[in-house]
């Protein structure tokens, strides 16, 4: 996978940078703003039902209603799973990114004729 070789990620361009740590943070915000909208709404939306019905078009609405809350449910599971996706990738670019600042000072630190092993003395 190219997210653990920070060489093919900087010869390729796709280098992680803190621009794309940040945005992914700027998702993450937006992704827990609509969560926590779904979580406040989710009972104004489809409000438990009485079973107080007493007709057949209030039967179906019943079901309606059941089928819409379970689906409006699954919305608000699909956005927490999101979230904790988001959350755990922002984690491994940032490990990423340390890995390609660290393999960069590495590399770019100068080679004195004392370090090189081809030196004689």
């Amino acid at each position: 996978m190219l997210d653990s070789d920070p060489y093919a990620l900087a010869v390729k361009g796709t280098a992680l940078t803190l621009d794309r740590i940040d945005d992914a943070r700027a998702h993450l915000l937006m992704l827990r703003s609509l969560l926590a909208e779904v979580q406040e709404s989710v009972h104004r939306l489809v409000p438990p039902t009485t079973g107080v019905w007493r007709s057949a078009a209030a039967d179906g609405y019943v079901r309606g209603l059941d089928d819409l809350r379970a689906r409006v449910l699954a919305a608000r599971d699909g956005l927490v799973d999101a979230e904790a996706a988001l959350v755990e990738r922002i984690r491994r670019m940032e490990r990423q990114l340390d890995v390609q600042r660290a393999t960069l000072v590495e590399h770019s630190a100068p080679t004195t004729r004392t370090d090189a092993a081809w030196t004689t003395r």
